[in-house]
């Protein structure tokens, strides 16, 4: 019954508006036919609640500034020398105003914080299915890749057995990713996470990122151009940082490219910078979904359609690379692919003798 009610005057912002007038239509009309025989000023808190929760911050101050006009009415109306204490009833105004604007603020904030925890509860439900959806998935490929291994015929076995290994690769490639995003988004959110930088060529990263993911490239039909330059330059960074960034990369665009796309992984050293750039012709991305890819757990609408996920690798690579002094670019459009790229500054090597080690 409770719930029925809730839903008839407050199901919506429409209705919460026209309740939120109606109950303060009431008020002022109880207000001006009482008079000054018995203070009623708190229950305007009543409109002002319903249109705050269920309304705005914009729709809450307006009714606290309408409910203060009504009282400076009555008092004019109906006030004794209203003219000689003028100025103390100027201040009875701007006390009331103030207090209902620090609740409707308060109000705007505990509706804020509420929102943003079921929010979360809600990521948190949709990352253990998805954690344990790719998990099965990828289990079961080990587990058939394995069954075959013991069961194939000896003389077949060669044949097939790079095929089998591959995409036992690519599944233990995939729940290393996984995982790695899971547990650095847990250590970045409690303070823990810290980076160890060291030189580190992009080069190997993006080679030992893109080997486990040959055997869904060639699935899906998608070309991989790796555009690297012959020697490569050093930078400073954390390895197993950086290696999560290159690896989250070049997985989304394998992710969300279509079949028979294509995807340029490439490295350009370019005025003491070295620049990093995944390139794909997938699904693009649209201005308004770039803004806010990288702030937190979100995915666009042909993403969700495209593939499984939770939109957590975009950001934990945007934080890592805020580790490192950089940011993750994006340029794209949506349904004409996207570029990903960020840049770190060369390390310099000191000479030939570096460079060999490379």
């Amino acid at each position: 019954m409770v719930k029925k009610i809730y839903e008839m005057l407050l199901g919506s912002k429409a209705k919460a508006l026209v309740t939120g007038v109606l109950l303060f239509a009431a008020v002022s009309a109880a207000d001006y036919y009482l008079r000054n025989e018995i203070s009623i000023d708190i229950f305007y808190f009543l409109p002002i609640f319903v249109l705050t929760w269920r309304g705005s911050r914009g729709w809450g101050l307006a009714a606290a500034a309408a409910g203060v006009l009504v009282w400076l009415t009555d008092e004019r109306v109906f006030m004794p020398g209203f003219q000689d204490q003028f100025s103390l009833v100027l201040w009875n105004a701007v006390v009331r105003l103030s207090f209902f604007s620090v609740l409707v603020l308060l109000l705007h904030e505990l509706r804020v914080i509420i929102h943003r925890e079921r929010a979360v509860s809600r990521l948190k439900s949709a990352m253990i299915h998805t954690v344990s959806h790719e998990f099965n998935n990828s289990l079961t490929g080990l587990s058939a890749g394995l069954f075959l291994l013991k069961e194939m015929d000896p003389a077949a076995a060669e044949a097939a057995k790079g095929r089998i290994y591959s995409s036992m690769e690519s599944a233990l490639s995939n729940l290393t990713l996984y995982v790695k995003n899971i547990l650095n988004e847990a250590r970045m959110e409690e303070g823990r996470f810290t980076i160890e930088k060291r030189p580190v060529a992009l080069r190997e990263l993006a080679s030992e990122a893109a080997a486990p993911m040959q055997e869904l490239l060639e699935q899906k039909g998608i070309e991989l151009e790796m555009s690297m330059p012959q020697v490569p330059a050093m930078v400073s960074a954390d390895r197993e940082a950086l290696a999560l960034v290159v690896s989250n990369l070049i997985g989304n665009a394998v992710k969300y490219t279509r079949k028979d796309g294509a995807i340029t992984v490439s490295i350009e050293a370019s005025g003491g910078k070295v620049i990093f750039s995944v390139e794909d012709s997938g699904i693009g991305i649209s201005l308004e979904d770039m803004k806010k890819i990288t702030s937190g757990f979100y995915r666009t609408e042909e993403g969700q359609m495209q593939a499984a996920g939770f939109g957590m690798g975009l950001k934990i690579t945007n934080d890592l690379l805020a580790l490192h002094g950089s940011r993750l670019e994006i340029s794209s459009e949506k349904g004409r692919g996207s570029r990903f790229f960020f840049e770190l500054p060369v390390l310099e090597t000191g000479g030939q003798a570096a460079r060999g080690n490379i």
